[in-house]
């Protein structure tokens, strides 16, 4: 799904900057990454919030956002991994030299089993993570600015035929139910506005990616290309 290329370039969203912004907005993509890893949903809990903690905002990381637009992403998966062989390392460290007293359980040895095989690489957790940021972020943008312009029938519309399917997995209601809700007379004008919203949920899309890449339209499609062959699994 891309925007039409003669669009004009939406303004570009603000990164995020507080902690909280940062935890909203990256914590499912590294979560997911930390999580596929092997951990235990309470350590890759504790993982994540250290992370965002010491190394997301405690090295700055988001200030390398603006320096770095078109490498974000990666930049911020390969700062997760790096983060994880640090823990790693550190609690093998202290497993052998305990001090202090420390008695080692067998049950702390749990978290180094390796991740189920049958399942995706902690990369595609993270991928698929990041994805689903961006299509929530741009579903919210999208749904402010329908309210605000009194769009309330074109949102349900693409939101009840096209985005819960797609999120949720709901059954999307049939054309002739929806022409029922907003008393509409023609099929096509169901089908005219799930065209026109599919264009600006691209549009809001591209725009979401764009603050991660650089400043170029091309760029940001781009950067949504290789999102979608990475999900497939088409790069490795």
């Amino acid at each position: 799904m891309t925007a039409p290329s003669n669009e004009s370039p939406a303004p570009r969203e603000a990164a995020p900057r507080s902690s909280d912004e940062a935890a909203v907005r990256y914590w499912g993509a590294i979560y997911a990454y930390i999580r596929q890893s092997g951990r235990r949903d309470e350590e890759a809990r504790e993982l994540t919030q250290g992370f965002i903690a010491d190394v997301l905002l405690g090295r700055n990381l988001l200030g390398r956002l603006d320096e770095k637009r078109g490498q974000f992403r990666t930049l911020l998966l390969s700062a997760v991994r790096n983060y994880l062989a640090d823990v790693y390392r550190f609690n093998h460290a202290a497993r052998r030299h305990p001090g202090d007293g420390r008695v080692i359980r067998s049950d702390d040895l749990a978290n180094d089993a390796l991740p189920d095989r049958q399942n995706p690489a902690p990369e595609s957790a993270f991928h698929r993570a990041w994805i689903s940021m961006l299509i929530r972020d741009a579903a919210d943008a999208m749904r402010a600015e329908c309210v605000a312009n009194g769009r309330d029938m074109q949102w349900d519309i693409f939101e009840s035929r096209i985005l819960r399917p797609m999120l949720e997995g709901a059954p999307p209601p049939s054309y002739e139910s929806l022409m029922e809700r907003w008393n509409l007379t023609a099929l096509s004008q169901v089908s005219n506005t799930i065209v026109s919203m599919r264009r600006s949920f691209a549009a809001h899309l591209v725009q979401g990616v764009g603050a991660t890449v650089d400043t170029s339209p091309a760029g940001a499609r781009g950067e949504l290309r290789e999102l979608m062959s990475l999900l497939e699994g088409r790069i490795q």
